[in-house]
Formats: structure tokens, sequence, C-alpha cells
């Protein structure tokens, strides 16, 4: 039987919303570790508290579900084996860079500017790490219009934070950006592969927390040895909501974890950052911070994103499942 029109573009459509999803939580994790940081002494606490609770979350799921406990014995069985490499448990490293470059960059040069440099390296390591055998949706040659989309999206985001590109920041500070939101290309792939092998959301994302959490408890410790004190958690009853970080953080990698076979990890980043872009853009308006605007210019660069995803949803080029859609991966 003939496949009916648009069937095959509904399942992108339907993994693409919930990446839009997942970036929008991310938007608000975002606002909630931007405000506890200062609360705590240092952003990378913040970071270290997300992760902590997430972690919490998630070995309460553990207890309660024997089918994860199952999937992460698979898990162990399959990396004692060799039959999944080890170094594929380290994508959680990648997030806790993420808050590293964040909280070092960002006072240099703005959210604007490293969102700009962030989101380029991300979309820029989701096209390298599609070409390879990494990812578990299979092998995705890049394409005209694959390409054309990046370029579009890059163009949309330079526009976004055109005012913060002549502040003269330190060349090392937008690079750090770069390298770290590329590093994030390989996290999506690694929980998917993760997920894959074990078929549990709940294992890739336990160990993406497991892993990031373990090396911030090394950058705190560091950081306290230098002198920067932990101040204390927020005793505001208002403020309750921006220790929520580490629930946000499991809703986007178990998205992220569950749709990258379906997506790829270009299509990914590129979903889940309309969905950070337009959470960003909401948060704005309606619970606006100092100096936060919503301008014609950013509403411009949202719907040029919006424009460059749909150019990458054009067919034309192969793909290769092979092993890599579905069987281990060996070292």
């Amino acid at each position: 039987m003939t496949p009916r029109p648009g069937s095959a573009l509904l399942p992108i459509l339907t993994a693409g919303l919930a990446a839009v999803v997942a970036g929008a939580s991310m938007s608000v994790q975002g606002r909630a570790n931007g405000i506890l940081g200062p609360v705590l002494g240092h952003a990378v606490f913040a970071a270290l508290v997300s992760f902590a609770s997430g972690l919490l979350l998630l070995g309460v799921v553990l207890a309660c579900s024997p089918r994860s406990r199952s999937a992460m014995s698979m898990l162990i069985r399959l990396v004692r084996g060799r039959i999944m490499p080890w170094w594929m448990l380290l994508g959680g490293l990648s997030g806790a860079l993420v808050v590293v470059a964040q909280s070092s960059t960002v006072p240099l040069m703005g959210v604007a500017m490293f969102t700009m440099a962030w989101v380029s390296g991300q979309v820029t390591g989701g096209t390298c790490v599609d070409a390879t055998h990494l990812p578990p949706g299979g092998r995705q040659r890049p394409t005209v219009f694959r390409i054309l989309g990046v370029l579009v999206v890059i163009a949309a985001l330079v526009l976004g934070a055109w005012e913060r590109l002549d502040l003269g920041v330190p060349l090392w500070a937008p690079l750090l950006a770069f390298a770290s939101g590329a590093l994030t290309a390989l996290q999506q792939a690694f929980n998917g592969r993760i997920r894959l092998a074990t078929g549990s959301v709940v294992v890739a994302t336990t160990v993406n927390f497991a892993v990031g959490l373990l090396l911030l408890i090394v950058i705190t410790g560091a950081l306290m040895a230098g002198g920067i004190g932990w101040v204390g958690f927020p005793t505001a009853p208002s403020q309750w909501w921006i220790l929520l970080g580490g629930t946000l953080g499991v809703v986007f990698i178990a998205l992220t974890a569950l749709t990258v076979r379906r997506l790829g990890v270009l299509r990914l980043s590129l979903f889940s950052l309309f969905g950070n872009l337009v959470g960003a853009l909401a948060l704005d308006a309606w619970l606006p911070l100092p100096g936060s605007l919503v301008s014609s210019t950013t509403l411009v660069s949202a719907a040029l994103v919006l424009a460059g995803i749909g150019l990458t949803l054009i067919p034309g080029g192969s793909h290769r499942p092979g092993l890599s859609a579905g069987g281990p991966l060996r070292p």
C-alpha cells in the first residue's frame, strides 16, 4: 500500500513538538537557575542544586519502577560486555560544562551573545554528528536544505544578538560557548543511544544527571577551596519555583532522549532551540527582568528560526541506518 501524502512527516512533526516543549522547559530552567545562582553565591551552585534535585527525582522513579531497574541492570551488562562503549555514558559532562561556560562567559558578553555562540556550536555540532554513526536514528548526510536551514538559524541568531556583537569581549569567551554547544550535540546522541539500547528514557536521563553531578561536585569543591562560599537557600515563599530547575532538566533530557532517534541530532537541536526561544520570549513578556525587552527584531529572529527548521524538513539526502540505527556500537 502506498503511504498517504504527509504520513511520513507526521511522526517527525510530533517528535518536533515534543522537542519544542523540551526547549521551552530549558528556558524556564535557565530563568530559575539564573535567579538561584546569585541567591546561593555562584551559578555553579545553582547547577549543583539543579542536578542533585533532578537525580533525586530520578532515583525515586527507579526505586518505584522494576522496569527501569531492569533496564539499568541491562546497561551495566552492556558496558561490562563492551557492547556499549563506556564513553557513551559521559554525555552528562556536556550539561555540566554548558553551565560552567555560561557562568564564565555571560558576565563578559551577556546572555544574547552567549546564546548565539552556544546555539551556533549546537547546530554545527548537530550537522557533524548526524553525518557519523553515533545518532541512534542512523547516519544522515548533509543536504543542501539542511545546510541552508542551519545557515538561516545562525543568521537569525546573529540578527537577534546584533547589538551585543560590538562589546569587544575576549576571543576565548565566544569560543568556549561555541565548544560547549557543539558538545551538546554529542550529549544528545549518547543519551539517545542509551535509551535505544535499554529501552528506557529514565535510565538515559539518570546516567546523564549522575555524570553531570559528579563533575559539578568537583567544580563546587574547587570554587569553595578558592574562597567562594555557599550563601544558602532562598527563604521567601514566592521564590519556591526557582528550585524546580532539576525537574525541568529531567523533562528536557527525557524528551530529547526520546525524540533524537526520530529527528536526528540537528533537527532536535533546531526544534528545541525554537522552543527555547519562544519560552524566553514568553518569560520576558509576562515576567520581565530588568533590561529584558521583546522587540520586533527578536520576533523576526524567532520567525527566521522557524523558517530554518522548515528547510531542514525538506527531503533530499540519503539516510543510512545500518548498524547505527539499531545495533550495538562497539568501541
